[in-house]
């Protein structure tokens, strides 16, 4: 009884086919679809990828898990409160159960907690020929260069010298993952984060020419530059590397990066099918958050409460289900539950989520930093604004403090807030927010000594250098 959980960062829901995307951007995931369940209203709990995949791998919200911040900023506090809450994440869970836990993913501190074989290392970190400041330095030099231009030096680079690359693209990643599961004793659980559809965009450009720029052609410019707060005050804006001058322009690249993720997608399910182990083995196909591209004046993947940043894709393999479409809400924290039950293995009492494909009364999510809140009924959706003045301060939010009401049915890009008109909605919605984020803060869990390398750190903040992101407020 395998499980493999896909992760394609910051995928949105709306740009893969069998959730209405016509151009054919993931005819694989769609050939996986027709024989799964496909849920058509699945959300993450945050928007940002360290609080997301921590729920995706302990079937627990923010507050429970303790990863309420991002990057390296924060991973002392997110220490705190993890070694507060002890979660036990799914791998923990399924080595002791017997289980082979292979993780091909760079992001590691507690990501990296449970596996047997985790990394994404194509070569030994680290050859010693040239001094690492310099390799450094290097780096940083060819991040200023044009696009087509740092994909092919930085791969040299890294390949070169043994570094562990954070664009380890799809290939290589699905090279790893196949090879791991082949030398792995059965049963085995395989985490695959796939990073190509977060920025910088760098696709072969056979991907990218596969689409029209059908989008807008407003600057990105109007995103970027110093005056701007958050992500898109970042100094080299890998968004606009090259030619992505424009939104359209980075669409087609985001576009063609889907393309050639789910081709890696289609080789992994032809593996498990030249194996014959499809019928023992669940896949499940999810992203942490979304992207947004220009909607409601957002350019980013970690802004805003819009179902454009937590609407998620969320495709389950199950060999004991017949193909489905599930209309009912759904969460990242229903994963875990789901898995254990088809591994057969007891699901601890703490989890709140269901075993798909159960759905549930609402969906909660809150940004990082706990700035802002949503709740998602299957009619309304509110969102709470909890600190104001740090919000004001965001390019993107033009609000006044207030909570936020869309009607779903008949507003389903939340374009208008309708929560004047339904204050006694409002109200009701609160409370039971209130409710959740009360739950939330009881849960109680072990206790768990925690402790992470500074050199590991200095790790984490390379990377997620060469995500794009300036420093470590703006992760």
């Amino acid at each position: 009884m395998n499980v493999v959980i896909v992760v394609v960062d910051a995928l949105r829901q709306s740009d893969v086919g069998c959730y209405g995307r016509e151009e054919g951007t993931t005819p694989n995931i769609d050939r996986l679809a027709q024989d799964s369940m496909v849920f058509e209203n699945a959300y993450s709990l945050s928007n940002y990828t360290d609080i997301c995949m921590s729920s995706i791998l302990s079937g627990l919200a923010p507050r429970e898990h303790g990863v309420t911040h991002h990057g390296t900023a924060h991973t002392e506090a997110n220490l705190e409160r993890i070694q507060e809450r002890s979660p036990t994440f799914l791998p923990e869970i399924l080595s002791e159960s017997g289980y082979s836990t292979l993780g091909v993913d760079w992001m590691g501190r507690w990501h990296a907690w449970g596996y047997d074989d985790y990394g994404v290392d194509l070569r030994q970190h680290d050859s010693g020929i040239v001094p690492s400041k310099f390799l450094e330095r290097v780096k940083w030099t060819l991040s200023d260069l044009p696009e087509p231009i740092v994909r092919k030096l930085l791969s040299g680079y890294y390949r070169l010298f043994g570094y562990d690359d954070v664009r380890v693209n799809c290939e290589d990643l699905t090279d790893i993952a196949i090879k791991r599961i082949d030398e792995a004793s059965s049963p085995s659980f395989t985490l695959l984060h796939y990073w190509d559809v977060h920025p910088p965009y760098l696709p072969p450009e056979e991907y990218e020419q596969k689409f029209d720029a059908d989008w807008s052609d407003e600057p990105l410019s109007n995103y970027f530059g110093g005056d701007r707060k958050g992500p898109m005050a970042a100094e080299f804006p890998p968004y606009a590397a090259g030619e992505r001058e424009t939104v359209g322009g980075s669409k087609r690249a985001y576009d063609g990066t889907i393309s050639w993720v789910d081709e890696q997608i289609g080789r992994l399910i032809d593996y498990f099918e030249s194996e014959g182990m499809m019928d023992e083995t669940m896949i499940v196909v999810t992203a942490d958050h979304g992207h947004n591209f220009g909607e409601h004046g957002i350019f980013s993947d970690n802004c805003g409460m819009f179902d454009t940043s937590i609407k998620v894709p969320l495709v389950v393999y199950d060999p004991r289900e017949e193909g489905q479409r599930i209309s009912g809400l759904v969460q990242h924290t229903d994963i875990v539950p789901t898995v254990l039950d088809y591994a057969g293995v007891s699901s601890p009492d703490l989890y709140r989520g269901n075993v798909l494909p159960d759905t549930r009364e609402f969906a909660f999510a809150e940004a990082a930093e706990q700035h802002m809140r949503m709740i998602r009924t299957d009619d309304w959706k509110l969102v709470v604004p909890e600190d104001v003045a740090y919000l004001k301060d965001q390019y993107w939010y033009d609000g006044d403090g207030t909570p936020e009401l869309y009607d779903i049915h008949n507003d389903s890009t939340e374009e208008n807030d309708v929560s004047e008109e339904h204050p006694d909605i409002v109200r009701r919605l609160r409370r039971r927010m209130d409710k959740e984020v009360r739950k939330q803060q009881e849960f109680e869990g072990g206790e768990r000594s925690v402790e992470i390398e500074e050199e590991e750190l200095d790790d984490i903040r390379s990377q997620l250098g060469a995500l794009g992101y300036a420093d470590d407020d703006n992760v």
